[in-house]
C-alpha cells in the first residue's frame, strides 16, 4: 500500500487529499489578498505617510441639482477635482477655463494710423477801434463841436451839410484791407435826417438817420464799407441840406 504523503518506493513525491486540498485553499487565498491589495491601490493611490493637508486628495462630484445634471454627469462616470481652495469646480466652468492669450496684430497686417489733416490757419482776429468826431486830427472845416451829455467823450460834432461844413474821419485803419462793418454814432433832435458818407474819395452812400429823441441823446446805425490797406479816409456831408450831429464811428475789420 503506497502511503498517503511522503514519497514512495520508487522517489515519487505523494500528497494526500487533506494537504492537496489545504495547500489549494492556501493558494487560493493568497491570490485573493493581492487582488485585494492591488484593487485597494489603484482606489486610494499610494499613501505617502504624511498628512495630506485640507481639501487634498479629495475626489467630489458635482452636486446634483437637477435631474438632467446628474444624469449627465453620472453618464460620464468621472468625478470632479476639488479647487486647491477647496471649492467645488466643474470640468469646464468658467473658474477652470484659461483665458486665451491675446494676439498682437502683426507688422504685416497692422494699418499705419492715417496722418491728421492739416489745421487751417486761423483767421485773423477781428478789430474794432473807436475813432471820436471832434478828434483833431479829424477833418472839421465849417463844423461846430457841441458839448453832449449823452456822447462819448461828452463832445459832438455839429453843423454839417447845407454847405456849410463837412466831417472827415482821418486815419481810419484796415490791416489788410477789405469789408469792414462801420457803426455810426449819431445825434438828431428834431424828424429824420440824410447824410452821404463817402470812403476815400468814392461814390457816396446816402443814409437817413431817425430822430433820437433830442439834442443829447444817442443813436447809432451800421453800414457796411470798402477799406484799402493801411489809412483811409471817411467823410460825412450833405450838399442838399442838414445832416445829423456826429459823436464818434467804430470800425470792425480784420
Amino acid at each position: 500500500m503506497r502511503p498517503r504523503h511522503g514519497r514512495d518506493q520508487d522517489g515519487v513525491w505523494r500528497i494526500g487529499p487533506v494537504r492537496l486540498l489545504a495547500v489549494v485553499g492556501v493558494g487560493y487565498l493568497i491570490v485573493v489578498l493581492a487582488l485585494a491589495a492591488l484593487t485597494a491601490g489603484v482606489d486610494g493611490g499610494p499613501s505617502t505617510g504624511a498628512d495630506p493637508g485640507p481639501g487634498a486628495g479629495v475626489v467630489t462630484s458635482a452636486p446634483e441639482s437637477s435631474a438632467s445634471a446628474g444624469a449627465g454627469e453620472g453618464a460620464a462616470g468621472a468625478s470632479t477635482p476639488a479647487s486647491p481652495a477647496g471649492r467645488d469646480v466643474r470640468v469646464g466652468s468658467v473658474e477652470n477655463r484659461s483665458t486665451p492669450p491675446s494676439r498682437s496684430p502683426s507688422s504685416s497686417t497692422a494699418r499705419p494710423s492715417a496722418a491728421p489733416p492739416p489745421a487751417a490757419p486761423a483767421a485773423p482776429p477781428v478789430v474794432t477801434t473807436a475813432y471820436e468826431a471832434e478828434s483833431p486830427v479829424n477833418g472839421l472845416a465849417g463844423t461846430r463841436t457841441f458839448t453832449c451829455s449823452g456822447c462819448s467823450g461828452q463832445k459832438k460834432v455839429g453843423y454839417v451839410g447845407r454847405d456849410m461844413g463837412a466831417l472827415q474821419f482821418n486815419g481810419v485803419t484796415a490791416r489788410a484791407g477789405g469789408t469792414a462793418t462801420v457803426t455810426i454814432t449819431f445825434v438828431n433832435g428834431e424828424g429824420p435826417r440824410v447824410g452821404h458818407i463817402s470812403v476815400n474819395g468814392g461814390s457816396p452812400i446816402v443814409l437817413t438817420f431817425p430822430d433820437t429823441g433830442g439834442w443829447s441823446t444817442v443813436d447809432s446805425t451800421t453800414v457796411t464799407m470798402t477799406l484799402r490797406p493801411g489809412a483811409n479816409s471817411v467823410r460825412m456831408f450833405n450838399p442838399h441840406g442838414p445832416a445829423p450831429d456826429f459823436d464818434k464811428i467804430t470800425v470792425s475789420v480784420r
